[in-house]
């Protein structure tokens, strides 16, 4: 691995298992539910956490429960989360992600409910990140009140996937080394899916087109909705 890499992006370089490893797995991802302080009535703020808090601290049982697990079957349009290494095409990893691939899923506390892969290459220096997730929730209108939490005014509506999306993009820095990200949020029915894919290169200190970054996270995007509307019963 080059030795002039930020160490922030050598951490997301190293494999999956040692990422996982290290903590960031499902259960503690952007997507899981916050600590219990949900349960005494005080709403969470993280606008990265896509799980209801509670309305005060009587409430138990239902309420508390993970992500997906309820028997409120007639609100679900979805009931587990595909493979998400297997949700987008190997060519089409393969055009987005180039070079020598790593690729692993991250562990999950339970993988009906929450499901995560990961792909990332250095060619040359020019390095490619591309995240896939999805989170099954108790119903459609859990993943209404997930989504609206996600989409906080940072970024934009994103027209064509799923029943509604949310595109946030930005560059970012760490030591004049620049990478150009998109996030892409999904709702479809009671699941959310989030791509991030990202890139930028290390030696020349320029990023791919904002655009070009975009449409590689919809293309993903679009491949991981398909996937999850297979097995829909």
């Amino acid at each position: 691995m080059p030795s002039n890499l930020p160490l922030a992006l050598t951490v997301r370089l190293m494999p999956v298992v040692v990422l996982a490893s290290a903590g960031w797995a499902m259960s503690v991802g952007p997507l899981a539910d916050p600590p219990a302080a949900a349960a005494s009535g005080q709403e969470s703020t993280s606008s990265g956490s896509s799980s209801d808090s509670g309305d005060s601290g009587e409430k138990s049982g239902k309420d508390d429960e993970e992500p997906g697990k309820t028997t409120d079957k007639a609100e679900k349009t979805h009931e587990k989360a595909p493979d998400p290494c297997d949700a987008v095409s190997k060519k089409t990893v393969t055009s987005l992600v180039p070079g020598k691939l790593t690729t692993g899923e991250l562990a999950s506390t339970d993988k009906d409910v929450r499901r995560m892969c990961q792909w990332h290459a250095l060619k040359g220096y020019s390095y490619r990140w591309l995240d896939v997730s999805f989170e099954i929730r108790r119903s459609t209108e859990d993943a209404e009140k997930a989504f609206d939490r996600v989409a906080d005014g940072k970024g934009g509506p994103f027209k064509g996937l799923g029943d509604e999306a949310y595109s946030l993009s930005a560059v970012t820095s760490d030591k004049g080394n620049k990478v150009q990200e998109t996030e892409l949020t999904v709702r479809s029915g009671n699941a959310i899916v989030v791509v991030t894919y990202n890139g930028g290169d290390f030696v020349e200190k320029t990023t791919p087109d904002a655009d070009k970054i975009r449409d590689g996270a919809a293309k993903a995007a679009g491949e991981a909705l398909a996937a999850l509307e297979k097995q829909a019963p």
